[in-house]
């Protein structure tokens, strides 16, 4: 992976267009550690939403990135809205670790399955319940 090209993330504009050229270049796997510190950084929630965003797009998902993406997934102070894009982008980043991996579940899965158990164990709203069903079908056999 290359150094962190998103700079100072207070300046959130060059920062959307670097992440833009990034995406648009295939290059965000190169870009793993940049965005899980966009992903930690509670500055901005526009840098966040749009990192989730585009995080489907990467063909080989590190585990950091998938511990990132889960723990916003498990966070109960963030707002619905951006759980459901880290959802969504979970899902999305077992399915790739599973197409490269061999067949059986991977070391990282059961943390996720059993994180995924416990914010199902409680009633949720039915767009984040739907994500996280999506999630769990991605990790079935």
């Amino acid at each position: 992976m290359t150094p962190d090209p998103f700079g100072n993330l207070r300046d959130w504009g060059p920062v959307l267009q670097t992440l833009e050229e990034l995406a648009h270049n295939g290059r965000l796997d190169e870009c793993q550690d940049g965005l899980i510190r966009i992903l930690r950084y509670p500055g901005n929630w526009r840098l966040r939403e749009e990192a989730l965003k585009h995080i489907p797009r990467i063909a080989r998902p590190s585990r950091p990135l998938m511990q990132q993406v889960l723990h916003i997934v498990a966070d109960d102070n963030i707002y619905f809205e951006v759980r459901i894009l880290a959802a969504r982008a979970l899902a999305s980043l077992i399915a790739q670790h599973r197409r490269l991996s061999p067949p059986g579940p991977a070391p990282d899965e059961p943390p996720v399955a059993e994180t995924l158990r416990r914010l199902r164990s409680v009633p949720q709203p039915p767009r984040f319940e739907q994500a996280l069903e999506d999630c769990k079908q991605e990790l079935a056999p």
